[in-house]
């Protein structure tokens, strides 16, 4: 009987259950987007009290505006839910396309760097899709569509309860909710603003912290329909404060041991005149060097040449990509600065014009070519590199196309893109040409595998051989990952001997190679965890997301001369991937007055890298998330708050003359 009274009540307030549910619901999914228990691709700033407070009202404020708009408009009690139902379907896709972005580019998504739309999608548009539906199940995205399904139950159940007649409205009530909503908005929106610019000055995460303090839906109306910018562009940054970090003086001292380091030291000019070959390993990540999975050596090649005198592999380098990662990679090698991390440097240049000095123009009599495997207007790649980085010819797809036709060279292609094999080749083909011709080259080539989101190629490559790693089938993404990298160990492996061998029709001549990865796969913690039969602290895990290979193969030994009296302990010492710019400067004998940050990695002084992303620290010692308190240890060493106070101020200044030099040459342009 009480059963049937509950029933009876249920039906009678049935709407009132459905508008419950519709708020309740709908906030509880935009937790998807800010906590790290529900999404684990999410580094949140602390919660507060006054974030979870002022993060609910902003929630309310926007979903109770569109629920006063369907109210006002439709009238009645079952449309109205239809209404409803439709808002909130809407509601639950937008954040789980927000997942995958957060998921691909490790940072909340935001209006004002989403310049990678313009990326045309080459071969990985299909393929991207295929990973998204398989994600949708495998790793439950599809959770997010729960509010929308409960109120279709409900609907469903229910539709007969409805009250058939129009909803009575009292306009001053509704004059007085919207009031108190937009209150809350505007109240939530302007602690968040207020709250970032005293606590997080930096120029990325705005969106992150957005999200925590001033309510998901809140925050990206502010975006989408305001237009409301809260990159941190107005900081100004004096001459003296960014010299204060320069490296490129006659002796300074290092913030992390307080000795005195040198511009000249023992790998000085020891590379001057020689050419200068730099490949970008697509996605590669050091956990696959000098390691076994399952009983199969992942980098068998080049773990052997690695024991050979003239080559130097690094083992404990973190990229410094942003949101830009292939182009972010590319912008550190070349200019020795981190992105800001909101921006993909590439398209602003593309926009605001801005110059930097970067090494391509201090090879200055050399023959200069980059290389990429797909669309030439990938990362603005055709006007960006010729345009900013001083190279003489960028070369893609387009260009590949002309003088090798896909009919009668089908071999030399992988899909939609030029095979790794073939861009080599025809940057090795292309230097060596300059070579004969008296000219000294400096050749920049990007691969394209292994790229997200790691497909299966067994068909598609030749020779290739899928070894089972003993991931399964729901981290396949990772078993093909590994598999390709072991692929593309032998490829550059061969290709290493097949230039430095005087025999070789190949042969570079005097020619000093250099090979990085350019940012981590972006797997997830229980696809690692799977391959390393282990559990991952989360800390690990990004961590391991951001160390790259960096490795100097120098077949002249001028490299290995420089180094006879050196501790090779220094080559797991922390670095980033910025060094490798200072190291080479050092090297080939680049003395222009420009300023550079970085360290020569050789030297045995430390060093340090950030995420700019993320902001996790590493150093030698311990890795620090300064987004929050979360912190890792090594060696039982103390946090030192010093180094760590010293790497965000340099930040600060960086960044700062960073959008400085952007946005102040737009102002100029406009002028």
């Amino acid at each position: 009987m009480s059963i049937e009274i509950e029933v009876k009540k249920l039906k009678k307030h049935i709407f009132l259950w459905v508008s419950v549910l519709y708020f309740l619901l709908n906030i509880m999914n935009t937790f998807f987007l800010t906590a790290r228990g529900l999404n684990q691709y999410v580094i949140p700033f602390n919660f507060t009290f006054g974030s979870f407070v002022f993060s609910f009202i902003g929630n309310i404020a926007i979903l109770g505006i569109l629920y006063l708009i369907g109210v006002i408009t439709i009238r009645r009690e079952k449309w109205i839910t239809v209404y409803l139902m439709c808002i909130t379907f809407l509601l639950n896709i937008a954040i789980i396309v927000l997942q995958y972005y957060i998921k691909n580019y490790k940072v909340a998504f935001s209006i004002f760097n989403f310049s990678l739309i313009k990326n045309p999608t080459g071969g990985f548009g299909k393929n991207v899709v295929l990973d998204w539906v398989f994600e949708l199940f495998v790793n439950y995205r599809i959770i997010c569509i729960i509010p929308f399904i409960i109120l279709l139950v409900f609907f469903i159940v229910y539709r007969k309860n409805f009250m058939k007649e129009k909803c009575s409205i009292s306009w001053k009530k509704v004059f007085c909710m919207v009031v108190l909503l937009l209150g809350f908005s505007i109240s939530s929106y302007s602690y968040y603003r207020s709250s970032l610019k005293k606590h997080w000055q930096y120029a990325t995460e705005y969106a992150q912290y957005g999200c925590q303090y001033a309510g998901v839906y809140n925050y990206y109306i502010g975006e989408f329909v305001f237009h409301i910018d809260n990159r941190n562009l107005a900081q100004e940054t004096e001459k003296e404060d960014v010299d204060k970090y320069n490296k490129n003086k006659e002796s300074y001292v290092n913030a992390i041991d307080g000795k005195t380091y040198h511009k000249k030291d023992a790998q000085t000019d020891i590379l001057k005149g020689k050419n200068l070959f730099v490949i970008q390993m697509e996605s590669t990540m050091s956990f696959c060097f000098e390691h076994s999975y399952n009983g199969i050596e992942v980098t068998p090649n080049l773990n052997k040449l690695f024991k050979d005198k003239n080559c130097f592999y690094f083992d404990h380098v973190y990229t410094t990509v942003g949101v830009g990662n292939t182009s972010d990679a590319e912008f550190s090698f070349f200019t020795g600065l981190y992105p800001t991390g909101d921006m993909t440097i590439a398209w602003e240049w593309e926009e605001y014009d801005f110059e930097l000095l970067t090494l391509g123009n201090y090879f200055k009599n050399y023959k200069k070519y980059s290389y990429n495997g797909t669309n030439e207007s990938f990362y603005n790649h055709n006007n960006y590199h010729e345009g900013a980085y001083g190279i003489d010819n960028f070369r893609g797809l387009e260009t590949f196309e002309v003088e090798y036709p896909r009919n009668q060279y089908p071999e030399k292609y992988l899909g939609y893109w030029i095979s790794d094999s073939a861009i080599l080749e025809w940057a090795a083909q292309t230097a060596k040409a300059d070579h004969e011709k008296g000219y000294s080259s400096f050749s920049f080539v990007e691969t394209i595998t292994p790229h997200n989101p790691f497909y299966d190629l067994s068909e598609a490559l030749p020779g290739y051989v899928k070894d089972d790693f003993d991931v399964g089938m729901t981290y396949y993404q990772l078993e093909n990952y590994v598999n390709q990298v072991k692929y593309d160990d032998k490829l550059l492996y061969d290709f290493l001997m097949d230039a430095s061998d005087p025999k070789s029709e190949n042969y570079l001549e005097n020619t000093v190679f250099v090979l990085y990865g350019d940012h981590g796969n972006g797997l997830s913690k229980g696809a690692y965890e799977s391959l390393f039969k282990r559990k991952l602290t989360a800390l690990e895990y990004r961590q391991m997301l951001l160390n790259i290979p960096v490795i100097f193969y120098d077949p002249t030994g001028s490299i290995s001369k420089s180094t006879k009296d050196m501790d090779l302990s220094v080559l797991s010492m922390t670095k980033s991937n910025t060094d490798i710019h200072r190291t080479i400067v050092n090297m080939f004998g680049f003395d222009e007055e420009y300023n550079y940050y970085g360290v020569n990695m050789f030297s045995g002084e430390p060093s340090y890298s950030y995420d700019p992303k993320n902001f996790d620290i590493i150093t030698d010692d311990f890795i620090y998330n300064a987004k929050n308190e979360e912190y890792y240890l090594f060696n039982g060493t103390t946090l030192n708050m010093d180094i760590i106070k010293y790497i965000c101020d340099k930040r600060k200044v960086l960044d700062g003359y960073l959008n400085q030099l952007v946005y102040a040459k737009e102002k100029n342009k406009e002028k």
